[in-house]
């Protein structure tokens, strides 16, 4: 018995590290629908209208970054909320490799799914909210 379970703990271990470390880059097109499908979710979360994603450029794929746990995707793109009249714009020209757009993983199935690691997004938050603190003061 307790030879069995411990092929299944070291199966599973081997199975886990080849899935985080071993597997190859991927390339801009397996990010690319990952990638949309992310810029736009993002912008929906504060857009109570129509959300469009009007242009979109992978500019390169960084080396898998064991700490956050995904390949950095650096991206130019241009992503609009429309409610009724008005529209809102989120974007990032900045082609260089300090722009990172989110970070692509694979997952379970194999797929390429784009997220943001909540440290980024916390302190992301806490920049608006200071924003608006700061033109309120105004």
């Amino acid at each position: 018995m307790h030879s069995l379970v411990r092929r299944l703990v070291l199966g599973l271990s081997l199975l886990a590290f080849a899935g985080c470390s071993g597997d190859e880059k991927p390339t801009a097109e397996k990010v690319e629908p990952a990638l949309k499908a992310y810029l736009i979710a993002q912008k929906a979360k504060t857009c109570n209208g129509t959300v469009t994603l009007d242009r979109m450029s992978i500019q390169k794929i960084g080396d898998f970054d064991k700490q956050f746990g995904g390949w950095p995707v650096y991206a130019t793109f241009s992503v609009t909320c429309k409610e009724g009249s008005n529209s809102t714009t989120w974007h990032s020209d900045d082609a260089s490799s300090e722009a990172m757009a989110s970070l692509a993983r694979k997952t379970a199935s194999g797929d390429i799914e784009c997220f943001m690691p909540a440290m980024f997004q916390n302190a992301e938050e806490q920049l608006k909210k200071q924003l608006e603190e700061a033109f309120k003061k105004k």
